[in-house]
């Protein structure tokens, strides 16, 4: 038995490597520059390994890409413990979603190429996890109802809303290039810019929907 969950663990530990360094080159390279040859060189085994545990690169790619989509939406997710007023879960979620980005500063331009390159294989990812999205937006929506019934915010639905959030927080990363040459930015100094706009996106789209102070 205690053989049985050593091997088990080496699996698990070896799938996981995969997974991280098929990570990395994706996010580098895109899917199509990306081979299974490159992922095995880089983690030190052989090809066959790599279609042992995922059977192709399309597999591989999808279970990485529901993943990182899914933790790139996730930022809306709203602990039913949460006490916390409306304006600080809003600003919570531009703060979280702009901490995601940072720490994946390449996966918008890897979903903005896989829709326009690939849209079959981003249609086929997305329908997996549209249900997914869905229940994450359910809490921010109840919350969104409470307020436009009592007067603190105008009609808006969730999915607007964390629209409206994606699309400032995604555009600085998007636009980097420009920002850092504008502002003479090194990468360094521009993630640093980033972040600290999150209040300032805050700003724009509490401004946008707030009916009252609170």
């Amino acid at each position: 038995m205690a053989n049985k969950r050593i091997i088990r663990e080496k699996s698990d530990n070896v799938e996981q490597m995969i997974l991280n360094i098929a990570e990395d080159i994706f996010l580098e390279k895109g899917y199509a520059m990306t081979s299974t040859t490159e992922i095995a060189k880089r983690v030190g085994c052989n090809q066959a390994l790599i279609h042992y545990y995922f059977r192709t690169k399309e597999r591989l790619f999808e279970k990485l890409f529901e993943k990182k989509f899914l933790s790139f939406v996730s930022a809306v997710f709203i602990s039913k413990e949460s006490s916390s007023s409306f304006k600080d879960i809003v600003r919570g979620i531009i703060m979280k979603h702009l901490e995601i980005i940072s720490e994946n500063p390449r996966l918008p331009f890897l979903i903005i190429n896989e829709m326009t390159t690939n849209p079959v294989r981003f249609h086929s990812i997305a329908e997996k996890i549209k249900e997914t999205v869905g229940t994450l937006l359910m809490g921010l929506d109840s919350e969104i109802k409470t307020e436009i019934s009592a007067g603190r915010i105008r009609e808006i639905t969730a999915f607007d809303l964390f629209l409206n959030i994606l699309s400032l927080n995604i555009f600085m990363f998007v636009a980097q290039p420009l920002i850092s040459h504008v502002k003479g930015f090194t990468y360094a100094e521009f993630m640093k810019f980033a972040k600290n706009r999150g209040e300032e996106v805050f700003c724009t789209v509490w401004g946008g929907i707030a009916l009252t102070d609170k």
